[in-house]
């Protein structure tokens, strides 16, 4: 199943794939439903997204299931992550050991805050909750009800402020 193509560039198991699950011996393997809002989240959020940047966005972490959730510091018991409906990501080229083709950590930033400002201001790109954190953004879309257009920061520390777009246009 991992290898379902979920919109032109995302697949399914970019969104399944999980270090923790391997060491825990968990398996992280979706429903169809899942698979369907993952589906969306691609479609409505992150292909526009891709599209808009012209630049690879890479998941750091998808779908995970309860039993996945609870084994990771910070994880809500609330997560969208486990209805498939969230994802963490961060954008330019995957991270390889060694390799000279990495982005520096402060053209990562960089790229994080036009990504974030993409989705903000790209009338096509729809959300439920955007946080920016200091190396990665998390994005959920829902098919559940209306989404919230939510901006927060996070600070990876367990610590959140809730932004007006205004703030979040801000940042840097």
């Amino acid at each position: 199943m991992s290898n379902i193509s979920l919109s032109p560039h995302f697949e399914l198991h970019e969104f399944t794939k999980s270090a923790t699950a391997r060491d825990y011996g968990i398996n992280n393997e979706p429903s169809a439903e899942h698979v369907e809002n993952l589906r969306a989240l691609c479609v409505h959020t992150l292909e526009p997204l891709r599209e808009a940047l012209r630049l690879p966005v890479v998941i750091t972490s998808g779908f995970r299931t309860k039993a996945l959730n609870s084994k990771l510091a910070h994880s809500s018991d609330r997560s969208q992550h486990m209805l498939g409906e969230a994802a963490d990501f961060y954008v330019g080229q995957p991270q390889v050991s060694g390799s000279k083709c990495q982005v520096s950590g402060q053209n990562r930033r960089e790229l994080l805050i036009k990504a974030f400002r993409t989705i903000i201001l790209d009338e096509s790109i729809v959300f439920d909750q955007l946080i920016i954190y200091p190396t990665f953004i998390h994005v959920s879309y829902t098919t559940h009800r209306k989404n919230r257009n939510k901006l927060t920061q996070g600070f990876g520390n367990g610590k959140y402020h809730a932004l007006t777009r205004a703030e979040a246009l801000m940042l840097e």
